[in-house]
């Protein structure tokens, strides 16, 4: 999910590396990126829920799932070509397996949608988080002030 709900007055810090977190650590809360206009005059999207996986849902390793998240398109804005694009590429082999631009429907202003991808667990126990952002036809970010779309699956030992 995206976590908005939870933030209280926490100030902002260098978030965690990637690499030092561990299953004690879920929910990771990302920290706000500077406030920044859309990249697309009107555009707005807002996260409704986590169909699937929720935030540190318990999986077993190397296994593969869907993963669903639900946006609306808050704007006025139509979503055509878009899709969310995955922020640490370099995918290790101890982190959670994607495809690196999950595509969107294309979603009208004041629809909802549902984005799914499939996801592959290490073999090795530990914390998956992984970042999306949301990017038009073009690969261009088109919520630079907004923070990633994300999901955090703790994988338990076999």
């Amino acid at each position: 999910g995206l976590c908005w709900r939870h933030q209280q007055n926490s100030t902002p810090t260098a978030g965690p590396s990637i690499a030092a977190l561990s299953p004690a650590d879920c929910p990771v809360r990302a920290t706000n990126p500077p406030s920044a206009p859309p990249l697309h005059k009107g555009d707005a999207a807002v996260f409704i829920e986590d169909v699937t996986l929720a935030d540190c849902s318990r999986v077993g390793p190397g296994q593969t799932m869907t993963k669903i998240w639900r946006l609306k398109n808050a704007g006025a804005v139509p979503w055509k070509g878009y899709s969310l694009r995955r922020l640490d590429l370099k995918q290790q082999a101890d982190q959670c397996q994607t495809i690196p631009d999950v595509p969107i429907k294309d979603t009208r202003p004041g629809e909802t949608v549902d984005i799914q991808t499939v996801v592959t667990t290490p073999r090795k126990p530990g914390l998956c988080y992984v970042r999306f952002k949301m990017v038009d036809s073009s690969g261009a970010v088109v919520f630079p002030g907004s923070r990633p779309i994300n999901f955090q699956l703790i994988v338990e030992g076999p």
